[in-house]
């Protein structure tokens, strides 16, 4: 009698399913947190807005299906880990675009300016944005490397954070990266339109650098209402600060790299120590984000492992987010 073999349907496939099973609540929260800005963005936004906008729907058309075609091609080869990490891509577009919208939004609710509120904060927390600033001109190596930090290295950062984990199959890490960016500016929302600021040359009343009066400058036109602002600067958010929220999160998202671990840990501290150093940031701008990156950290665990287990689970046989790259 000749043996027969039993090939098991791919759609039947308990690996299949666990992976499916495990991914829906995922792209869920997604969902959920993209449908939670864009009703931000329909309903706040003041007259003009979609306009200025058009450029953004556009991008989305144009590389959304670009960004399916990894996972679309790790799927077609039954590699499941590889593509529900591709599946981040797009997702990460999404995000993307709705927070460019969303912020500058935030901004034309022109509630007080609470400049001076974040500098009492520092000053309780012993924390002076003067005398710190002071200290790394003082050594002029320590102070232009801290302005290069800040100035080049967190869109390298960001970039490598969203493609590596994506493309190399960290699933578990390319979703808490993006599922950690959903959550932060849905939660930062009300930070963001309720307590806004400028920054500490305001609240300290130290001059500022020609970015920083751009900045300043947009803030103020956007509070009047003026959308169409030819000097525009995107440093609108002063609490939290993104600089440091994503230059942790981009860390955090690099970490199963062997090789990027520790250059990514240090060049996320250096941006976070800058954000203080070059004037852009109160102390208590640095701490709200520290903050959001566990919070944030947490809601991903238990959106990605359940909400009852925050541990990660133990990686079965040929899962490609734990494995050394």
């Amino acid at each position: 009698m000749l043996p027969i073999n039993i090939v098991e349907s791919p759609v039947d496939s308990p690996i299949r399913f666990r992976s499916a099973q495990s991914n829906w609540p995922v792209h869920c929260a997604l969902a959920v947190c993209s449908a939670a800005m864009l009703i931000f963005c329909v309903c706040g936004a003041p007259h003009g807005i979609w306009r200025s906008a058009q450029p953004l729907i556009i991008t989305a058309f144009v590389l959304s299906a670009p960004l399916l075609l990894p996972a679309a091609l790790f799927h077609d080869r039954n590699r499941l880990d590889q593509r529900d990490a591709a599946l981040m891509l797009p997702w990460t577009l999404c995000i993307a675009l709705l927070i460019v919208q969303a912020a500058p939004i935030t901004a034309t609710f022109a509630f007080p300016l609470r400049d001076s509120l974040w500098r009492s904060i520092d000053q309780h927390l012993g924390m002076n944005v003067p005398v710190i600033m002071a200290a790394a001109r003082a050594h002029p190596v320590v102070e232009g490397l801290l302005f290069k930090s800040y100035a080049f290295t967190l869109h390298p950062l960001l970039l490598c954070a969203i493609f590596l984990p994506a493309l190399f199959g960290k699933r578990e890490a390319a979703q808490r990266f993006v599922l950690s960016n959903a959550f932060s500016f849905v939660l930062a929302l009300p930070l963001m339109i309720f307590l806004p600021a400028i920054g500490p040359w305001v609240g300290w009343g130290f001059p500022p650098d020609k970015l920083q009066k751009a900045c300043e400058a947009t803030i103020h036109a956007l509070r009047q209402g003026s959308l169409d602002i030819h000097d525009n600067f995107g440093g609108i958010v002063c609490l939290p600060s993104f600089h440091t929220f994503w230059a942790i999160v981009s860390a955090q998202a690099l970490y199963p790299f062997r090789y990027l671990r520790f250059p990514a840990i240090l060049v996320a501290s250096l941006i976070t120590i800058s954000t203080v150093t070059t004037g852009w940031h109160y102390g208590v701008d640095v701490i709200a984000a520290i903050m959001m990156v566990v919070v944030c950290t947490v809601l991903s665990n238990a959106v990605i492992h359940g909400c009852g287990g925050l541990k990660p689970k133990r990686a079965r046989k040929g899962d490609g987010s734990n494995r050394r790259a």
